[in-house]
Order: C-alpha cells, then sequence, then structure tokens
C-alpha cells in the first residue's frame, strides 16, 4: 500500500530574522519523582504566530505497552518556547488520567538559530487540590527523517492527517492550517502480498550487540487494530503469524555468527490490520543495554533489524 506523507507545514517568513520552529522533535522526558524515562515525541506547527500541534509519550511497565497522545498549544515568551498539554486524543493508561493536571513544558531558544535544532528544557504540571506539582527534563532533537514516525502513524490510524505543502506560503493550505485542516485520510486499495523472500528490505537499524543471547520484545504500539507479524533470523523462523497487542510477546535468541558480518532479523506484515500499514514496537535487550525501534512493514516491504557483534 502507498502510504501517505505525513509532514508538519512550514511556513517561512521573508524577514531575514525569523526562526524556524516547524517540525518534528524526538527524544526522551525523565519524571524526578517516579525516576522514569519515557520516549517523546512532538510535532510543532507555526503559522501568522501562531504554535499548534501534538506530542507522544511512550512508556513500558510490567511488560506492557502504554502510550498517550495530545494536541498541544504553545507560545513564544521571553525567549523561551512554552508546550502545554491540550485535548488528549487517546490511550491506554491502565486508569484514566487526573483531570485538571497538565504538562507544560519550558525551552530556552538560542535566538542565534535561524532553525531550531534541539528543544532541550523542563517541564512541570500544575498543581491542583488533589495532586501536587510534579516535574523533570525534556530533551529532544529536530528530525528531519519522520515519515516513519510513531506519532505520524498513530495520527494517520485516529483519521487525522496534517495537511501537506513544505514552504509553500502561497498555497491555499494558509485558508486550511487552522484545525480546520484536519482531514479524514482515506484508505487505498491493498495491492498484492507477495512472498517474505521478495518483499523490500527496510534497515531499520543497525545494532553492535554484546551477547550472544538477547530477548525481543513486541508490541503494538498504538491502536490495537489487528496487527498481525512473523519474525525470521536470517530467514528462519522464529515467531509465526503473531497478533500484536499492548502486551508483550517475548522471544529468547541466539545469535550465531560464526564468520558472518551481520545477522539480519527480518520483522514480515502478515496482517495490515484495520488502519494499514502494520505499526509495531520492538524493543531488544542486550544484557544492560536496551534499544526500542518503531516499526512498520506491509506487503510490499520488510521491516529489518541488522545485528552485528560488538567487537
Amino acid at each position: 500500500m502507498k502510504t501517505p506523507l505525513f509532514c508538519i507545514c512550514f511556513f517561512i517568513s521573508i524577514s531575514s530574522h525569523s526562526q524556524v520552529l516547524s517540525g518534528f522533535y524526538s527524544g526522551t522526558i525523565y519524571n524526578d519523582t517516579t525516576k522514569m524515562l519515557q520516549q517523546y515525541e512532538l510535532a510543532l506547527s507555526e503559522y501568522k504566530g501562531k504554535i499548534t500541534g501534538y506530542s507522544y509519550i511512550t512508556f513500558v511497565v510490567n511488560d506492557t505497552f502504554y502510550y498517550g497522545i495530545r494536541s498541544i498549544k504553545a507560545l513564544k515568551k521571553d525567549n523561551n518556547l512554552i508546550v502545554e498539554d491540550d485535548k488528549l486524543l487517546a490511550n491506554n493508561f491502565p486508569e484514566s488520567p487526573a483531570k485538571r493536571v497538565r504538562r507544560t513544558a519550558v525551552f530556552p531558544l538560542n535566538e542565534k538559530e535561524d532553525t531550531v535544532r534541539s528543544l532541550q528544557g523542563s517541564w512541570h504540571t500544575n498543581t491542583t487540590k488533589l495532586y501536587y506539582s510534579v516535574g523533570g527534563a525534556a530533551v529532544t532533537k529536530r528530525d528531519n527523517n519522520n515519515t516513519q514516525a510513531a506519532l505520524f502513524t498513530h495520527l494517520k490510524e485516529l483519521g487525522i492527517e496534517t495537511g501537506g505543502g513544505i514552504n509553500n506560503p502561497n498555497s491555499n493550505q494558509e485558508k486550511k492550517h487552522n484545525k480546520e485542516s484536519i482531514t479524514i485520510s482515506k484508505t487505498d486499495m491493498v495491492p498484492t502480498q507477495l512472498s517474505f523472500e521478495k518483499r523490500k528490505e527496510n534497515v531499520l537499524q543497525t545494532l553492535d550487540v554484546i551477547n550472544d543471547s538477547i530477548v525481543l520484545s513486541f508490541y503494538d504500539n498504538g491502536v490495537v487494530d489487528g496487527d498481525i507479524i512473523s519474525v525470521y533470523l536470517n530467514n528462519q523462523p522464529v515467531v509465526f503469524e503473531a497478533r500484536l497487542t499492548e502486551a508483550a510477546i517475548k522471544k529468547t535468541i541466539h545469535l550465531n555468527f560464526n564468520d558472518q558480518e551481520h545477522i539480519d532479523l527480518l520483522l514480515v506484515a502478515e496482517s495490515l490490520g484495520s488502519i494499514p500499514p502494520n505499526t509495531g514496537l520492538l524493543i531488544v535487550q542486550d544484557g544492560s543495554s536496551r534499544y526500542t525501534l518503531h516499526f512498520s512493514a506491509d506487503f510490499q516491504t520488510n521491516a529489518t533489524v541488522r545485528f552485528r557483534k560488538k567487537k
């Protein structure tokens, strides 16, 4: 299936002093109270001084994947970018989020930068009658290769597409930039299902591992919609037609490199679920080292993780 291109609209002022803030940022949020490190994605769009967007936070507890997607509001004040939670669009938290508790992140801006390369600052929640304020650090970097970002995949799953049109302020997208620009995605026709050996390879990452045995944990990283995968290690099956959910599918694999320079792990889509493509989360545990990878696959392309023996 041809996946629509998701992007944040960039509208750049002709002023030489304008700073490009719009874009996609990925990183982490650390909670000083719980000592938990959460994955964090942030998409910002600025137009005529108004900044809107979405945030996506994920974490794993007791082999269960949790996520929350929010719309956000932001503004520039005193040389800071202030990002505040707005509406909670989707989540699978074990209990309902506390009412009237919102997160606000403050990121100092370097006005000498024409384009913001990173957002690093702090965050806190507001104090209510029932809850104290908590906070911590937030660290993100701009990521220009965002077409496979989990946040945009989830927005598609929710039926939300951000308007297209990069660096084109004269396009008709100006009239549709605000909330009215949100449209319902259309489902394309599903292509012929190729055998996994004939599908293209999309190498997500190459990992240098220390141990001969590593533990894999697979999750559906968003709306559980019936995604089914099979997993092959150097073309030998290790997981067969497993349905992805919030609960981990765990598998210990043994890496026998011998004279091989690398070993490939293929993640094969057996089903695209009700909301194509097949998307998920893979956590690789190599002793004390932990790697988190978001993957996407369809009937034309496999997602591949490449392992090398660390020297």
